[in-house]
C-alpha cells in the first residue's frame, strides 16, 4: 500500500528533520548565530508538517479500510461507524504514539517560531530540549511501534474496536489529555534553557501561558475521562483510583503546584528551588504514565499491552534525572533567592508554600498507591493491593486540607501581622461554613466525615464568594454587576478565573463528599409486573427486547421507577453483546436530579424474558462534580484568555480581538458539541410504555355486563373503596391469585368495598367454569374487545388497581396479588375520610 509506505518515510524524515532541529538550535543559541537559529526552526516546522502528513496518511487508511495495515486491521472493521474509525487512529499503541509524536513536534515549532528574530533567549534553548523530546518520541514510532507496518496476507476484515472505547469520549478524551501531557514538556524545556541562559528570572512569565495550557486539558481530559467511566463501565462510579487514571492525575497535580509556585516566585522572587524540581517532576510523571502503560508494569482496564517500549521510556527518564540535575548543581547559584524569607508561615507566601507541600504529599501518596502492587511482588513475592479504599483513607484528609487551603489563602496578606489580619477576615467563612454544616445535617448527611467535608467546603465557598462579591462592593456608581465583572475580569483575569477554578473545585468537592460517604447500592431480581423496593425506590419490571444490530446484539428491558409510591419515569438499561470481541457491555439507565443520580444496570434477562437481574446505585450530590467541572473549565479558559489591550497599536489591537473572538467562538462551538457528546440524549430515560394511570391519577371508566346479566360501570362504585382486576382462566399467576381475592371479597365486600373481576381473552363458559372451581363469588365480567384493559394500559395478567372512594388509583400490582396486601391497602384506605 503506497499510502502506508508513505506514512512511514514522512516519519523518518521527521525524525532526520527534527534531530537536524535540535542540533542547528543548540549551535544558534550557544553562538548566537540567528542563521542557525532560522535553519533549526524551519527544521521543526517540516518535521511537524511530514507527521502531519503521516497522521492524515494513516487516517485515510482507516477511512479506506486498509487491513493489509496491521494497525487498522486490529482496530477497525468494515461494520465500524465513521466517527469511531476517526477515533480509532488512537485507539491503540502504535497510533497513539504517532499522535503524541505530531503533537510534540508541532509544539517545537510553535514555541521557536518566533526566532531568530522576536523571541527571547529562552526559546532557542527551549527549543533544543522540546526537539529531543519529540524526537525522541518520533524514534520510538518509526523503529519500535510503526503504525505503517503491513501484512502479508489481507483479512476480509478486522478486529474493530474494543467496546468499551465505542463511545464519544473517545473523540475527545484522549486527544485532551495527549495535549495536556505534550504541553508540559515546554516548562521543563524552558527551566533548563533558563540555567543555561542565566535568564532564570524570567523563565515563569515565559512557561506560564504553556503551563496554564497543560493544566486545563490535563484537567478536561481527567474530567471527561470520569464522565465516560460513569457512563459507560456500568459500576456507578466515576473514579476508581485505577493506574492509569492515576497516571494522568500526577502530572496535574504536581502541574498545579508549579502554577502557585511559580506565581510566588513572579511576586516575591522566591521559591526558585521548588519550581525546578516541580518543572522537572511535572515531565518526568509524564513519562512515567506512559512507561507504566505500556510496559506492563501497571494492570488497568485502560492500559496498553505489554511491549518492551516501558524500557525505552524508563531509560529516558534517567536522562532527563541526570540532565536536571546535572544542570541545577552546575547552575546552582541563580537557584539562591534575594527575596526576604516569608514573614509568617500564616502569610500568603506561607500558605502557598503549604499547598505545595499538600499537593506534593498527594501526589507521593497516588504514586506510591499505584505501584505497590508491583513493588511488595518484587520485594516480598506476594502482592498488596491498594484498592478505592485505601486511596480514599490516605488522600481524603489531605484533599481536605487542600479545600481548607482554598478558603484561607486568598485571605493571607504578606505582612508580619498575617495572623492577625487573616483572624479578622475568616469570619464570614467561618460562618459560611457553620451555615453549610448545619444544611447538610438538616438534609440529612449525618457522617462525622460528610460533616467535617462540607464544613470546610462552606469556609471555602465563603471566601470565594467573597471575592466576587467584592467587585461589586467595588463597582462605580451606577454601574451594572455584569458591566463590573466584565471590567474586573478584563483586569486581572489570572485572578479571577483562578476564583472561578477554585469555585468549581468546591462545588466538585460536594459532589465527590456525597458519592464517597452516602452512595448506596444494591441488586435486585424482579419477575414481570412484580414490584421490589430498594431505599425509597420501588422498581416494577415490565418487558424486555432484542434487536440485533450491525456488529452487537442489543438486549433492553424496560423497569417503571417509582418513588415514595409516586410514579417517577420508565428506565431501559441495556446489554450490548459484542460476539466477535468476546465482550458484553452494560449501558446504564440515569435519572438525573440535583439531588441525587439513579443509576440502573440491567444484570441479565432470563431466557423467557419474565424476569431480570438489576443492579440500582444511587448516588447523592453527583451533579455537583459534573457543575463544578465546567465551572473549572471556564475558570481555566479566563485565566488563559488572551487581551487585546496588550497588543501594542490599533491594527494589532484588532487582530488580537479577531483571533479573540474567533476562539471564542470556536472553543464555545467545540465545548457544546464535547458536552452533548457526553451528556446529551435520554441517558435510557424512555417514556411511559404503556397508557397505565399511575398512583394518584383517576381511573378509567368502564362499563360491563357480569356473569349474572346486570349492568355495572365504575361511575356504580363512586364514594366506594373498589378494587378492579384483570385476570384469565388459561393465566397461571391468575388462578394463583383467585383465592386471595375472594378471600378479601369475603372480608371487605360485606364492609362496602366494592369489587370486579375483568376476564380478558375469555368466554363466558370458561368463566363460569373457574369461578365455579374456586368458589368465586364477586363479581366478574367479560371484557369484550379487551378494551377496557386498553384503556387501562394493561402488558400482562394478572394486573390490579386498587381504588379509593374518589375513584383514584391508590395501589398497583403488577402481577398476582397477596391476601396481606389487600388486608393492608383496603383497611388502610377504609380508614381514610371520604376526600369531597
Amino acid at each position: 500500500m503506497i499510502a502506508a509506505q508513505v506514512g512511514w518515510l514522512a516519519s523518518v524524515l521527521a525524525l532526520i528533520s527534527t534531530a537536524y532541529g535540535a542540533v542547528a538550535l543548540g549551535r544558534g543559541s550557544s553562538r548566537r548565530e540567528a542563521l542557525w537559529l532560522g535553519s533549526g526552526r524551519n527544521a521543526l516546522i517540516a518535521a511537524s508538517t511530514l507527521l502531519g502528513l503521516a497522521l492524515l496518511l494513516l487516517t485515510y487508511a482507516f477511512l479506506g479500510n486498509e487491513f493489509q495495515v496491521k494497525y487498522v486491521a486490529a482496530h477497525s472493521s468494515l461494520e465500524l461507524p465513521l466517527y469511531l474509525k476517526l477515533t480509532a487512529v488512537w485507539a491503540g499503541q502504535e497510533g497513539s504514539l504517532l499522535v503524541w509524536s505530531f503533537l510534540q513536534a508541532l509544539l517545537a515549532a510553535l514555541v521557536v517560531r518566533p526566532l531568530p528574530d522576536r523571541a527571547g533567549p529562552l526559546a532557542g534553548w527551549g527549543g533544543v530540549f522540546l526537539a529531543v523530546i519529540a524526537a525522541f518520541f518520533i524514534g520510538i514510532t518509526v523503529f519500535l511501534s510503526n503504525p505503517f507496518a503491513l501484512s502479508s496476507l489481507v483479512p476480509g476484515n478486522g478486529a474493530g474496536m474494543s467496546p468499551l472505547l465505542r463511545h464519544p469520549g473517545m473523540i475527545f478524551h484522549p486527544p485532551a489529555l495527549y495535549v495536556g501531557y505534550v504541553a508540559l514538556a515546554v516548562p521543563f524545556a524552558f527551566a533548563l534553557a533558563a540555567l543555561i541562559t542565566g535568564r532564570w528570572s524570567d523563565w515563569p512569565q515565559a512557561a506560564r501561558r504553556w503551563l496554564v495550557v497543560a493544566w486545563l486539558f490535563l484537567g478536561v481530559g481527567i474530567f471527561l475521562g470520569a464522565r465516560w467511566a460513569y457512563d459507560v463501565l456500568g459500576w456507578g462510579g466515576y473514579w476508581g483510583w485505577d493506574p492509569v487514571e492515576n497516571a494522568a492525575l500526577m502530572p496535574w497535580l504536581v502541574s498545579t503546584a508549579l502554577l502557585h509556585s511559580l506565581a510566588i516566585q513572579q511576586e516575591r522572587g522566591s521559591f526558585r528551588v521548588w519550581n525546578l524540581v516541580l518543572a522537572v517532576l511535572s515531565f518526568l510523571f509524564v513519562l512515567f504514565g506512559t512507561f507504566a502503560t505500556r510496559s506492563g508494569l501497571i494492570e488497568s482496564v485502560h492500559a496498553f499491552a505489554r511491549s518492551n517500549l516501558g524500557y525505552y521510556f524508563l531509560g529516558f527518564m534517567v536522562v532527563v534525572v541526570v540532565v536536571s540535575t546535572y544542570l541545577g548543581r552546575r547552575h546552582r547559584d541563580q537557584l539562591r533567592s534575594s527575596a526576604a524569607p516569608a514573614a509568617s508561615m500564616f502569610s500568603r507566601e506561607g500558605m502557598f508554600f503549604l499547598t505545595l507541600v499538600v499537593l506534593s504529599a498527594i501526589t507521593l501518596s497516588v504514586f506510591v498507591g499505584s505501584i505497590l502492587p508491583t513493588l511488595t511482588q518484587a520485594l516480598t513475592g506476594n502482592r498488596m493491593e491498594a484498592g478505592p479504599e485505601w486511596f480514599d483513607q490516605v488522600t481524603g484528609p489531605q484533599f481536605g486540607v487542600l479545600v481548607l487551603l482554598l478558603g484561607v489563602c486568598p485571605l493571607a496578606g504578606y505582612s508580619a501581622d498575617a495572623l492577625r489580619r487573616l483572624g479578622r477576615r475568616l469570619v464570614i467563612p467561618l460562618i459560611g461554613a457553620a451555615v453549610l454544616l448545619a444544611v447538610s445535617a438538616l438534609l440529612g448527611y449525618h457522617s462525622l466525615g460528610s460533616l467535617i467535608g462540607f464544613g470546610l467546603v462552606g469556609l471555602a465557598a465563603a471566601t470565594t464568594l467573597g471575592e466576587f462579591w467584592s467587585v461589586l462592593a467595588r463597582r462605580a456608581a451606577g454601574e451594572s454587576a455584569l458591566v463590573a465583572f466584565s471590567r474586573a475580569l478584563n483586569r486581572n483575569r489570572r485572578r479571577y478565573g483562578g476564583y472561578l477554578v477554585h469555585l468549581g473545585i468546591i462545588l466538585m468537592a460536594v459532589g465527590i463528599i456525597g458519592t464517597r460517604m452516602h452512595s448506596s447500592e444494591g441488586q435486585l431480581s424482579l419477575r414481570s409486573g412484580e414490584p421490589r423496593t430498594f431505599g425509597e425506590y420501588t422498581f416494577v419490571y415490565e418487558s424486555a427486547a432484542q434487536e440485533r444490530r450491525v456488529d452487537h446484539l442489543a438486549v433492553s428491558a424496560d423497569f417503571d421507577v417509582y418513588r415514595n409510591g409516586a410514579y417517577l419515569t420508565t428506565l431501559q438499561p441495556q446489554l450490548h453483546d459484542y460476539p466477535a470481541a468476546e465482550q458484553t457491555v452494560a449501558v446504564p439507565a440515569l435519572k438525573v436530579g440535583l439531588q441525587e443520580d439513579l443509576y440502573l444496570v440491567l444484570g441479565g434477562v432470563t431466557n423467557d424474558g419474565s424476569g431480570a437481574t438489576i443492579r440500582v446505585v444511587v448516588d447523592p450530590l453527583i451533579n455537583f462534580l459534573w457543575l463544578g467541572g465546567l465551572v473549572f473549565i471556564a475558570g481555566g479558559v479566563v485565566s488563559l484568555w488572551p487581551s487585546a489591550a496588550k497588543a501594542v497599536g490599533p491594527v494589532a489591537q484588532q487582530r488580537q480581538t479577531l483571533i479573540s473572538w474567533a476562539s471564542l467562538l470556536l472553543g464555545l462551538a467545540a465545548f457544546a458539541l464535547a458536552a452533548y457528546a457526553m451528556w446529551g440524549g435520554n441517558k435510557g430515560v424512555i417514556g411511559r410504555p404503556t397508557g397505565r394511570p399511575l398512583v394518584g391519577e383517576a381511573a378509567p371508566g368502564f362499563y360491563v355486563t357480569t356473569l349474572d346479566g346486570s349492568q355495572l360501570s365504575l361511575a356504580d362504585l363512586k364514594g366506594q373503596v373498589a378494587l378492579v382486576n384483570f385476570w384469565a382462566g388459561w393465566c397461571q399467576p391468575c388462578e394463583e391469585e383467585l383465592p386471595a381475592l375472594q378471600a378479601a371479597w369475603e372480608e371487605f365486600g360485606p364492609r362496602g368495598v366494592g369489587f370486579v373481576g375483568l376476564a380478558h381473552q375469555e368466554t363466558a363458559a370458561s368463566v363460569t367454569a373457574t369461578a365455579q372451581e374456586y368458589g368465586l363469588t364477586f363479581p366478574l365480567a367479560l371484557d369484550a374487545g379487551d378494551a377496557v384493559a386498553a384503556s387501562y394500559g394493561i402488558t400482562g395478567i394478572p394486573e390490579t388497581f386498587v381504588l379509593d372512594r374518589d375513584g383514584r388509583v391508590a395501589y398497583v400490582h403488577i402481577g398476582p396479588v397477596t391476601q396481606a396486601q389487600l388486608t393492608e391497602e383496603l383497611s388502610t384506605l377504609l380508614a381514610q375520610e371520604v376526600v369531597r
